[in-house]
């Protein structure tokens, strides 16, 4: 079982679902955001461990890093979190579909003169 440690206290590190999709668009995040707001992003993720608001969740982790705690390792175990999502997978392969455009073949109509 995979956990983070956020302020001497372990969580056990969640798998992201539809419900975590939608705890990060309501904190105003897009999945195709999670690279430019990591850091919200994972505050988001450490609510959703907790169980707790947003606030909690950012109280405990800015104790953390002032006690001396590294975010570099909570930030690791919600990446590896997203890219093992069976759920995000599926999700990112649907959005490459719409975005990738299908390749169709028009006929030219030539024009012959004489």
């Amino acid at each position: 079982m995979e956990t983070i440690k956020v302020n001497g206290r372990t969580y056990k590190a969640k798998e992201l679902d539809f419900n975590f999709l939608c705890d990060l668009q309501d904190a105003g995040i897009n999945i195709e955001e999670l690279e430019t707001k990591i850091m919200s992003a994972t505050r988001v993720y450490v609510a959703y461990c907790m169980g707790a608001p947003l606030e909690l969740a950012g109280n405990e982790i800015n104790s953390h890093i002032i006690g001396g705690g590294d975010m570099t390792e909570i930030v690791e175990v919600f990446v590896k979190k997203a890219e093992d999502s069976d759920f995000f997978r599926a999700l990112s392969k649907e959005t490459d579909e719409k975005e990738s455009p299908k390749r169709t073949t028009k006929k030219k109509d030539t024009e012959v003169t004489e």
